[in-house]
């Protein structure tokens, strides 16, 4: 197993491991939270939130995702570590700075669009994570950059379960959605220390930061930060809308729906994390296989990601009142929407990507901007008349704009790919899947039909020899591996 491959895999393993656990419990801690605040209470929770990640970009900038790159970059160099030393150091106090400016706007922008008091003193509590996520995200970049994902997973593990545990307490003393923030706060706090531990643990202390470059910093950051903030637009925008034109509860019947597909992008975001500084320094290690490892990972990216959408396209009458009750039957149809855009993010991340390290960040920028400005012009004529609907809908055509657009900036590299193997044999394998699916609907409890999918999935993909040997001898390598590890 090459290099490459081996670092991907064990950042993937440890990411894996880790968010699968504390991904199962958030999720069912979700649930919990939904059940207990119910449709109205639960709606303001979520147009909270919506706020925050609306302007958030605002306090990074891009300098996460510019930090990572480049660590990955020069991290081999003989001056590394002194690079990344005093880049770690204008990157930290640069997002400090920006978060104090992004609450003054979060808490102005909630009280011009006339959110009652309750939700404003709300949103400013949750925007004091800010300056939490500043400096847990300048050490976060650092940890990507080394490829150290062991170290940000566990970090995520602290951060989730300080959250699970002091927001059931804080749900059990009556504290509400407030309790909820109080307890987010805290896991950011947790994650943060985890993670200046990891760098510290690398040697790397930051450096006096020189504001001399920091308008060349952020120049060369505000790509990425333009791609952050037009993607935080197009998937909160919808919410925050639904809030002010719709109501309360009906932003909570399409979060209780635009959860579940966040939750199954877990996957997703795993990967393409893992994938990012690997493929970085591929490009400058051993350029002439990226094209190859490029495929691969989109093969991968697609095998996991129709059968979740197909599956719960077809038991959504049955997922939805199994997690939320009966009262949250108004998700339903928004839920057969809106699961249609898990395919498209699960690529669209990934491609996005592919440009990022192909240093054309501006062109990525631009097509996020030109899909984000689509969403929010048809959201604004739409929504208010059409609420959950429109949002829905509005959500998927996004996403599929943007993938069309990347497709063609990528389409040189794309007429390389094994598209009977990486595209269409899935798809018919998950069509199959969905066709048995449907036909035990009602039939059998929802587990087993589930399973029988996942089963019938499978073997299609070992029939057409989408997986086999191959994917078989890298785990069993992967797992030698680990137990050599173990066992020194």
């Amino acid at each position: 197993m090459n290099r490459f491959a081996s670092i991907v895999l064990k950042n993937s393993a440890f990411g894996m491991a880790a968010q699968v656990l504390i991904k199962i419990l958030s999720f069912c801690f979700s649930i919990l939270i939904i059940r207990n605040l119910g449709a109205e209470s639960f709606g303001q929770y979520a147009a909270v939130l919506a706020f925050g990640v609306t302007f958030s970009f605002l306090s990074d900038l891009g300098l996460g995702a510019y930090t990572v790159r480049e660590v990955a970059r020069f991290r081999d160099q003989p001056d590394g570590i002194e690079k990344s030393r005093r880049l770690y150091g204008n990157v930290l106090t640069l997002r400090i700075l920006l978060s104090a400016v992004t609450l003054v706007i979060v808490v102005g922008a909630a009280w011009l669009t006339g959110r009652p008091l309750i939700m404003i003193g709300a949103i400013a509590l949750n925007s004091l994570g800010l300056f939490l996520y500043g400096f847990q995200g300048s050490s976060e970049a650092l940890l990507m950059g080394f490829e150290r994902l062991d170290i940000t997973s566990m970090a995520k593990v602290f951060n989730q379960l300080t959250f699970v545990l002091l927001g059931g307490l804080f749900l059990f003393l009556g504290w509400g959605y407030y309790g909820l923030i109080l307890a987010t706060l805290a896991g950011i706090g947790v994650m943060a220390v985890a993670c200046w531990r990891g760098v510290r643990s690398l040697n790397i202390q930051p450096l006096r930061p020189d504001y001399r470059v920091w308008l060349k910093l952020l120049k060369a950051s505000l790509p990425f930060g333009i791609i952050g903030f037009a993607l935080g637009l197009s998937y909160r925008f919808d919410s925050v809308l639904l809030n002010i034109f719709r109501s309360d509860a009906e932003t909570g019947f399409y979060n209780a729906a635009y959860n579940l597909v966040f939750s199954t992008v877990l996957l997703s975001n795993v990967i393409n994390t893992a994938l990012y500084p690997s493929l970085s320094r591929q490009s400058i290690n051993d350029p002439g296989r990226l094209n190859h490892s490029y495929e691969r990972s989109f093969r991968y990216l697609v095998l996991f990601a129709l059968p979740i959408t197909v599956g719960i396209w077809a038991l959504a009458d049955e997922i939805i009142p199994f997690l939320f009750t009966a009262s949250f039957g108004p998700a339903i149809p928004a839920l057969r929407i809106v699961i249609w855009v898990v395919p498209a993010m699960f690529v669209s991340e990934f491609f996005g990507y592919i440009v990022l390290i192909s240093g054309k960040e501006r062109k990525a920028a631009r097509a996020v901007l030109v899909s984000t400005g689509l969403n929010v012009v048809i959201n604004l004529l739409l929504v208010p008349r059409f609420g959950i609907f429109a949002a829905a809908a509005m959500t998927v055509i996004t996403e599929l704009v943007l993938v069309g657009q990347y497709v063609w900036e990528l389409r040189a590299i794309l007429a390389g790919f094994q598209l009977r193997k990486s595209l269409l044999y899935p798809v018919f394998s998950a069509l199959i899947m969905g066709g048995l699916v449907l036909a035990l609907h009602g039939v059998i409890p929802l587990v087993l039909n589930v399973l029988a999918g996942g089963l019938v999935y499978v073997g299609l993909l070992a029939a057409f020899q989408v997986i086999g040997r191959q994917e078989m001898r890298i785990l069993r390598e992967l797992l030698s591996r680990k137990a050599r590890e173990a066992a020194q």
